[in-house]
């Protein structure tokens, strides 16, 4: 029965693979780099879509048809035997050699980030672009891509392209091939309608995101539900990338372990200028003196003003939750800072 449903599935896939009309554009399908057909089904996308993600591998590149091959396989079956997923995670990869190789396609949703396989079609460069750039013909092949997902009415004419970093924490697409898609006509700096459609608004980095430093001691637990919140300035300077943010926040625990002898960050979570909730001491511990124990702080780090409405977005999560009490007290230190 399995069986049956995998070959029925992946012969769906093989009717709906891309053709192009458009001559600078070589697209090779699943039976051309030969994929093994997904384990399971998935469901569809709605069509057409309005945003694109832009991921990389993380992997070595390639600049060979039979080298990209190789890698899409290697790829594939990373995804299904070591994360478990049906299939391929990305909707499209493009190789250093100028093509692009079919994933899950135009009609199916990925599985690239977690919340928003449903409202995006992921396009995934292969290699490593932290301190390198991606080949022209590479970036070429993705525009020409997703100009041919507007001719086909896959993509509507006013799309959206995000990186990947600005959904959730990571390095992906890399520095380098970040840098370059903010000159693309269709990249989109504020990630916030994204985030709504996904349902998430507020995107948490985590503390082995930030490399953040186990505490000295154990720490003393916070009593929950919460029921008062405290927001406080820092004396650190503004930033606006993840990785500025996480440098200061790095830096911001190690001057107060270092240097005001806390047994750990001061404060529970902090709101930076990326946009971005970097989680301190998170919900179950308190901060220490001259803190009140009882209270949850957010710090922020650069303007207060743009960093507030995530900040609320981590109260409401909280409450969701049921770390803050409904009946809640706000003291916002930040106005008389």
């Amino acid at each position: 029965m399995i069986v049956a449903l995998s070959a029925g599935y992946f012969t769906w896939m093989m009717s709906h693979s891309t053709s192009s009309t458009n001559k600078g554009l070589h697209i090779l399908d699943r039976s051309e780099w030969q994929g093994e057909p997904p384990s399971g089904k998935y469901p569809h996308l709605k069509l057409p879509v309005s945003n694109i993600i832009i991921h990389h591998t993380a992997t070595e590149g390639c600049e060979q048809e039979d080298v990209c091959i190789y890698r899409m396989k290697a790829i594939q079956a990373f995804h299904m035997k070591s994360f478990g997923w049906v299939d391929i995670g990305y909707n499209f990869l493009v190789g250093g050699d100028g093509q692009v190789y079919v994933g899950r396609g135009w009609h199916i949703q990925g599985q690239h980030v977690n919340g928003y396989g449903a409202i995006s079609v992921s396009i995934a460069f292969i290699g490593t672009f932290v301190n390198m750039e991606p080949p022209a013909r590479q970036i070429e092949a993705a525009k020409r891509l997703m100009d041919e997902g507007v001719r086909l009415h896959r993509l509507q004419p006013d799309y959206h392209i995000y990186a990947h970093r600005q959904v959730s924490p990571t390095e992906s697409p890399g520095q380098k091939l970040f840098e370059l898609m903010q000159d693309w006509p269709r990249y989109t700096r504020d990630p916030t309608s994204l985030r709504l459609l996904s349902n998430e608004t507020m995107k948490l980095v985590t503390r082995p995101y930030w490399l953040a430093q186990p505490p000295i001691v154990p720490l003393t637990p916070l009593k929950l539900p919460i029921e008062s919140v405290r927001f406080v300035a820092t004396s650190t300077p503004s930033c606006f990338t993840q990785a500025e943010c996480t440098f200061r926040v790095r830096l911001m625990q190690n001057s107060h372990i270092e240097s005001n002898g806390y047994n750990d960050i001061n404060y529970n979570f902090v709101a930076a200028g990326d946009e971005n909730i970097y989680e301190a001491r998170g919900w179950d511990h308190s901060c220490e003196p001259p803190k009140n124990a009882d209270e949850l702080v957010v710090a922020f780090i650069g303007p207060s003003s743009s960093n507030k409405k995530i900040a609320l977005e981590l109260i409401k999560q909280g409450i969701k939750l049921g770390h803050i009490s409904k009946n809640y007290s706000l003291i916002d230190d930040l106005e008389k800072s």
